[in-house]
């Protein structure tokens, strides 16, 4: 473990790691009217501080900055009292402006500015800009980075109630192929009419595909592309009455030419057993509080299924108890709880299931320091966590093999370190090697893990 020297972060808006370009660890500050690039050696020193001073020091708000093999890029928008430009900006792995482009000249947009947000392909060099502002359209701008061109611009309308329930997802693939995904009559009383709308849209046009899902109602689900077998997947967690509680897990593949399969199988009482800790026979309430929180996608064409169980719960008048802080503030108390991972066939039988349990509390901090970091080494993958979240505290990690088997090990203890690691917004910069951002006090470190 690396830990660099604190940085003061009191006044900024915001932080982002870049990753490793040449030598170097690159990590990119916002403070409001100015930016910077700050750039840390082999064993976290600071080597350099550079200011971006290309970018507008007014109006300016930074949607993505993305990573390359040699060189990062920053999109950002532009707003001069009621226009409204994005641009984007690349640089090289010493800061220094190469290459920039205008993306998209929104105009002038007085009543209904443009609300901007980033979808990015898995190599991270194609990504898509939507703009969400009207509830029944999407402007869309896919670009290629390497090349700094736009690929295609288009407006999609939609149904008018798409954004309040219907829009579960969307995914990018690396050639510029982006899917929007919808659901309609997911509760009970129209199962038999319960489907997923996918969207397909590419520079040539646009196709839309039906999938019906009459067996079950979906609780959690997340869509990816797998590019290697060129195909739209999901996986996600299934009810059979109560969408609180999840009774199974699902899969989806779709292909190129709009042929989609689903299929899907439910958990056994030994699984519910291990999970809730006790003896479980012909369970018919499932899990609650179950979220689908990454997919791994398999070379075979499976995936793993990671969820892990949260829940908040706000206590104030509202709930009769009349806790009150800094004048009419609720309190939130924030429940990251146990993982559970499955693997799943190509052909949708599930192969495996483990349970990883932990138990993480907070208070009034949106989750910041809890949940987990998931670092992908060749043979294992290596969950990384707090085991519980206080200034003091030891960091723990479960290493599970490709049969699912698991160890669980203690990494660090923070005691007198001046450390809060947010594991959540690590950023996994080589097969063997994490950095993982720690707030204590105001104070940023930055610290690299090796395994």
């Amino acid at each position: 473990m690396l830990v660099s020297e604190g940085i003061s972060i009191r006044n900024d808006y915001g932080y982002e790691i870049i990753g490793r370009l040449r030598d170097r660890i690159l990590l990119f500050r916002d403070k409001y009217d100015e930016f910077e690039v700050q750039a840390f050696d082999s064993q976290m020193r600071l080597s350099w501080t550079r200011e971006i001073d290309d970018l507008e020091q007014r109006g300016v708000q930074i949607l993505s900055v993305i990573s390359g093999k040699n060189d990062f890029s920053i999109i950002h928008k532009v707003r001069r009292r009621s226009r409204v430009v994005l641009r984007a900006h690349k640089y090289d792995p010493g800061a220094n402006l190469i290459d920039s482009m205008v993306i998209k000249d929104y105009g002038e947009r007085i009543f209904n500015p443009p609300a901007l947000d980033v979808v990015r392909s898995e190599d991270k060099n194609c990504f898509v800009v939507f703009n969400s502002s009207e509830r029944n359209k999407l402007e869309l701008t896919c670009i290629k980075l390497d090349k700094m061109q736009v690929l295609w611009d288009k407006t999609v309308t939609m149904e008018d109630d798409f954004y309040d329930s219907n829009m579960k997802a969307m995914a990018l693939s690396n050639a510029g192929e982006f899917f929007v995904i919808s659901e309609k009559n997911n509760r009970r009383s129209k199962i038999e009419e319960h489907e997923y709308m996918i969207l397909g849209i590419t520079a040539s046009g646009d196709h839309l595909t039906q999938v019906p899902l009459p067996e079950f109602l979906t609780r959690d689900a997340r869509f990816t592309y797998d590019n290697l077998h060129q195909r739209l997947v999901a996986a996600g967690l299934y009810s059979d009455k109560n969408r609180d509680r999840a009774n199974g897990v699902f899969f989806l593949k779709m292909d190129a030419g709009g042929t989609a399969a689903v299929s899907y199988e439910p958990f056994d009482d030994k699984f519910i057993s291990v999970l809730k800790r006790k003896d479980v026979e012909d369970d018919t309430k499932g899990i609650s509080d179950a979220e689908v929180k990454q997919l791994i996608l398999r070379q075979d064409g499976g995936v793993l299924l990671v969820a892990e169980r949260h829940h908040e719960i706000q206590r104030g008048t509202s709930a009769g108890r009349g806790f009150w802080r800094e004048g009419l503030r609720m309190i939130v108390d924030f429940y990251y709880d146990d993982l559970f991972v499955i693997a799943i066939e190509p052909d949708g039988q599930t192969q495996w299931k483990t349970v990883l349990h932990k138990k993480q509390y907070s208070q009034d901090d949106e989750g910041t320091f809890s949940s987990f970091f998931l670092l992908r080494n060749t043979d294992r993958l290596r969950f990384l966590f707090n085991d519980e979240i206080k200034y003091e505290n030891t960091c723990s990690e479960y290493i599970i093999s490709p049969l699912g088997d698991f160890d669980r090990n203690s990494l660090i203890n923070t005691v007198g370190q001046n450390m809060r690691l947010r594991f959540r917004d690590a950023l996994q910069i080589s097969s063997a090697e994490c950095i993982v951002p720690s707030e204590f006090r105001n104070k940023l470190k930055l610290v690299l893990l090796r395994f």
